[in-house]
């Protein structure tokens, strides 16, 4: 057996099919129709499936202080 990883997989995300979750052989995938995989479900025609969005930080408190702003060398 032989590993493989995604040159386009990022934490689980597909970068190549924006915003979907990584799965192997789904449609839009570089492995589409080129490759053949052990499980059977895997060589069937699947959509992407879209991947939840990145959790958002909370608001600061009204009067509180707020963060200095980082600033650039240049």
């Amino acid at each position: 057996m032989s590993a493989w990883s995604c040159p386009h997989d990022l934490d689980g995300i597909c970068q190549r099919v924006r915003g979907a979750i990584c799965s192997p052989g789904m449609r839009g995938c570089e492995l589409e129709g080129k490759v053949r995989f052990a499980l059977d479900e895997f060589n069937e025609p699947r959509k992407p499936v879209k991947a939840r969005p990145a959790e958002t930080r909370p608001e600061p408190k009204p009067g509180a202080a707020a963060a200095p702003r980082r600033r650039l060398p240049f």
